[in-house]
Parts: structure tokens; C-alpha cells; sequence
């Protein structure tokens, strides 16, 4: 007589639930993990993208440091923005900002450095600032050679717009003594014209639309106090007329 075994009850586990729970939990661990490390990435590189836009904007007014001129020659460096054209619509702003860009494009940092002391606007237009050092020797009106290229990027913009243009000549209050220029008026004249003459000679710009003034040393944009602020005074301000209405001339 065979005796039957007693089966024992099976079993049953009612946590097994708890398995597909942690699988899932793991998974949205991991996937939040992964979203939080793509968002940073993203928001830094917005950060960075923001930065460079802000920079790449920003026009350096009068007195505006090496450093901060350093850094919008590399954003511009870094962020390649399509330069266009000159604008037909738009104020002495919107000038400027299409200046600023094409000499970014068209220059290396190093020389915008060195060439180009300051691009600014005010009501009248937008303002190209050379340094008269780069462009001229002591006491001389006879442009240098090594300075004929930042002239031909400039005159690229001029040459890209029909506007009016005045080319004016600024000393520092330094006496000059030189049969050729009694006083810097003198200087200051003949150099403004010299680059006159080169965009209409060699660039064929119309003459109409220039005119050259002569500031000598009068208008100086900082105290003639030091070397360094006797080299920022020595300069040659190229304006573009956005509004014919507010030039006299």
C-alpha cells in the first residue's frame, strides 16, 4: 500500500511586484541622470553662445579698456556671424555694429589692436578711429606702407554705402617744429587728407563724398598728461554720416 505523499501548499510570493519597481526606479534614476547631464551641458554652452552674442554686440565707447577690446576681438574670433551688408534702414547704431563686425571679419585681433584705436557711434554717425601711430611716422603726413592694408579693409566698408564722409585729423598739444607745419593744424590737415586721397586714388571712392577737417590738437579725447594718452589723442577719425541733416557741412 503505497502511501501518498502530502504536498506541500506552494508558495506564492505577493512582492514580486517589487522587482519590476526597482527595475523601473533604476531606469528613471538613469534617464534623469542623463537629462540633468545634457541639460548642463546645454545650458553652459547657451551661457557661452549668450556671452559671445552680448559681446560680439557691444560697441567699445570712448576710454574702453585693452581687456575688454581683447575680448570682443575673440569673441568675434570665436563666433563667425554673417557680416552682410551695409545697412540701407537704421540709425548710427546699426552702422556701427555692420562696422565693427566687418573689420572683425576682415582683421586679425592683433591688428584691429594695433590699427584701429576705437569704432563708436553718436548722433551723427558711426566713428572709425585710426591710430595716427600706425599710420604715420613722427611729425610726418606720409602714410607708412605697413599701413596700407588696415586702409584697404576700410575702405571695403566705404565702398560698400554711398554715405557722406568726413576724415578728420587730430594731434596732441606736443609743438611741432617743422618749416612743412608751422603747427599741428597743419599736420593734423595734411594727414586727414593723405587718407583721403589714398581711398579716392587707389579705391576709387567718389570725391564728393568726402570731406577733410583739421582738429590739430583741440579736441583731445583724454588729457594730454601722459605718453599714453598723448598717442590716443594722435588720431584720424573717420566718419560715416548716417544723417545728412545733422552735418553742416
Amino acid at each position: 500500500m503505497h502511501l501518498k505523499r502530502k504536498k506541500h501548499p506552494e508558495h506564492v510570493s505577493h512582492e514580486r511586484w517589487l522587482v519590476s519597481y526597482a527595475d523601473f526606479i533604476t531606469l528613471l534614476f538613469a534617464f534623469f541622470v542623463v537629462m540633468y547631464a545634457t541639460s548642463t551641458a546645454n545650458e553652459n554652452k547657451q551661457k557661452d553662445f549668450e556671452q559671445s552674442i552680448k559681446l560680439n554686440f557691444h560697441l567699445v565707447g570712448k576710454g574702453g579698456s585693452d581687456q575688454n577690446a581683447d575680448t570682443i576681438d575673440s569673441a568675434i574670433a570665436e563666433l563667425e556671424i554673417p557680416v552682410g551688408n551695409f545697412p540701407k534702414k537704421g540709425g548710427p547704431s546699426e552702422a556701427a555694429d555692420y562696422v565693427e563686425r566687418a573689420l572683425g571679419k576682415a582683421m586679425s585681433p592683433d591688428d584691429k589692436k594695433k590699427d584701429i584705436q576705437d569704432i563708436y557711434h553718436d548722433s551723427v554717425g558711426v566713428r572709425v578711429s585710426l591710430t595716427a601711430s600706425s599710420f604715420f611716422t613722427p611729425g610726418s603726413a606720409k602714410l607708412r606702407l605697413s599701413s596700407l592694408p588696415a586702409l584697404d579693409k576700410v575702405a571695403e566698408i566705404l565702398s560698400a554705402n554711398d554715405k557722406r564722409i568726413i576724415v578728420e585729423g587730430h594731434t596732441d598739444d606736443t609743438p611741432i617744429e617743422d618749416p612743412k607745419y608751422p603747427s599741428n593744424w597743419e599736420l593734423a590737415g595734411d594727414r586727414s587728407s593723405a587718407v583721403v586721397r589714398y581711398f579716392v586714388k587707389y579705391h576709387k571712392l567718389n570725391p564728393k563724398r568726402f570731406v577733410s577737417i583739421s582738429y590739430g590738437d583741440q579736441k583731445p579725447i583724454v588729457p594730454n598728461d601722459t605718453d599714453e594718452h598723448k598717442a590716443m589723442n594722435r588720431r584720424i577719425e573717420i566718419l560715416i554720416v548716417t544723417d545728412n541733416k545733422k552735418v553742416g557741412i
